[in-house]
């Protein structure tokens, strides 16, 4: 297996271990619980060229399934709001050239003078201004890319790229075990992250992860299953997608476009 990412899951476990207690007889051999805390990698797996064809033939389904449903393309529904003078269209297109100008002018006035030493009052209001530019048109520009992405969530091209990330994660998740060896304490297993055969299997398998009244919560073996997905699901999702659109091929371009596309806004608090 051609690993493409990984990251640590740490979960919590109570065990029972050997335990001397003593007693007014004398010691007595007994156990007791304790509580540890596990830690598990998380994997996924880099996909074939195989795969890949694989996975654009899954995408060209699900997106002819979606355009007989009646979904839009994204090519319809741009053409559609542009006649319509939505956000598509040539007059907001032009103010959004207008507004990335004037973003880019605000960062290199910016860039100019706090590379500059001893500003005079003129300078410094420059400056002033130039921040106020920069984070208003900052502001404007990421308003317009978020409802162009809510516009376009409907179409038929999104729904169908929702569907083949969802296939990449059920077919290429693994999680690495330690197994309790005497010869070998460092002999690990890798696991897939979903069971099942196929994609249908796997998908009712991440249904029954994503339930929260599933009755085989009370399963230890369940249970550990759920706290891997529950941990590592959302990352798993952004890495599929980050790997699928070509923006990363290896943990560090991945990692980096982790921290560009999903770092907390300025101000948010992490968890």
């Amino acid at each position: 297996m051609k690993e493409l990412y990984s990251f640590d899951v740490k979960r919590k476990v109570v065990k029972e271990i050997p335990h001397v207690k003593e007693t007014e007889e004398g010691p007595v051999e007994t156990t007791k619980k304790v509580t540890r805390s596990i830690k598990n990698r998380v994997i996924f797996e880099k996909p074939s060229m195989a795969a890949t064809e694989d996975a654009d033939f899954f995408y060209g389904q699900k997106y002819n399934e979606f355009i007989n449903a009646g979904f839009l393309t994204k090519a319809m529904l741009a053409k559609k709001m542009g006649d319509l003078g939505g956000l598509t269209s040539r007059i907001t297109e032009e103010r959004m050239n207008e507004i990335l100008t004037d973003n880019m002018e605000a960062a290199r006035a910016i860039q100019f003078f706090e590379g500059a030493k001893d500003l005079d009052q003129t300078q410094k209001e420059q400056l002033k201004e130039a921040k106020k530019n920069f984070a208003s048109s900052q502001a404007e520009l990421h308003e317009y890319e978020t409802s162009l992405r809510s516009q376009f969530s409907q179409t038929a091209d999104s729904k169908a790229e929702i569907k083949v990330i969802e296939w990449l994660v059920l077919n290429f998740s693994h999680f690495e075990e330690k197994l309790e060896d005497i010869e070998d304490k460092s002999k690990t297993e890798f696991w897939p992250l979903f069971e099942g055969e196929g994609y249908d299997q796997k998908r009712s398998f991440m249904l029954r992860m994503q339930d929260p009244d599933d009755e085989s919560k009370k399963d230890a073996t369940f249970l550990k299953q759920k706290k891997l997905f529950d941990e590592s699901f959302d990352t798993l999702i952004r890495v599929a997608s980050i790997w699928y659109n070509r923006l990363g091929d290896d943990q560090e371009s991945i990692d980096k476009s982790l921290k560009e596309l999903f770092a907390p806004d300025e101000g948010e608090e992490t968890p």
